[in-house]
């Protein structure tokens, strides 16, 4: 990843490399969860076992968790988004990038979705829930001034958990879960009540 300088200035479509796919936007912060599964998936399987895995981005648009496990080399990845104008900037991206060789997007409710025999084992999970983005207030201060009740986030977020966790990762398979949040309730609370039904561990 590299910083841009003030030099830089304008659209950023029209920077050069944009149009050719040489590289995307993303925030350093969003970068950290699909860094989270490379590096497990690495350190359980090595890299050169990465060529065989099926793993899937849940909640996935607009694609720049997508592209970084597509440019670690996975041999397949499913990107689902449940979004249908969200899911077609996804694969704008992923076009522009040169990316779509080895991935399928899938208009779905990630909390529904679910791999075929065709796909094969599915050996990590990226899931970065929809939260209230607590966590973004130095680039939104707006969502600091939102109201405190979460509507109905908590309970689709624990949805998309215990699906992912029972029905589509594989045994000793790896699940990395992200929120942009800084509250308990959206984040460790979750972990935790997964991890107290005793079917996963840290």
């Amino acid at each position: 990843s590299i910083r841009v300088g003030r030099d830089m200035k304008g659209a950023v479509s029209n920077w050069p490399g944009y149009d050719k796919g040489d590289w995307w936007v993303q925030s350093a912060a969003s970068t950290l969860p699909a860094i989270g599964l490379i590096n497990a998936l690495k350190d359980q399987h090595g890299v050169s076992e990465f060529e065989d895995m099926h793993v899937v981005d849940c909640c996935a648009a607009p694609g720049g968790k997508t592209a970084q496990l597509l440019s670690a080399g996975f041999g397949r990845v499913t990107a689902i988004e449940s979004n249908a104008r969200r899911s077609r900037r996804l694969v704008e991206n992923l076009e522009r990038l040169q990316l779509t060789d080895r991935c399928e997007v899938v208009v779905s409710e990630g909390q529904e979705w679910l791999p075929s025999q065709s796909d094969g084992e599915v050996a990590g999970i990226l899931l970065d829930v929809p939260c209230s983005a607590t966590g973004t207030g130095m680039r939104r201060p707006d969502v600091l001034r939102r109201d405190a009740d979460l509507g109905n986030l908590p309970e689709v977020q624990e949805a998309l958990l215990s699906h992912c966790a029972d029905n589509v990762l594989k045994v000793g398979g790896v699940l990395v879960f992200a929120t942009c949040s800084l509250l308990k309730r959206e984040s460790e609370d979750q972990v935790n009540k997964l991890l107290q039904r005793g079917t996963m561990k840290t």
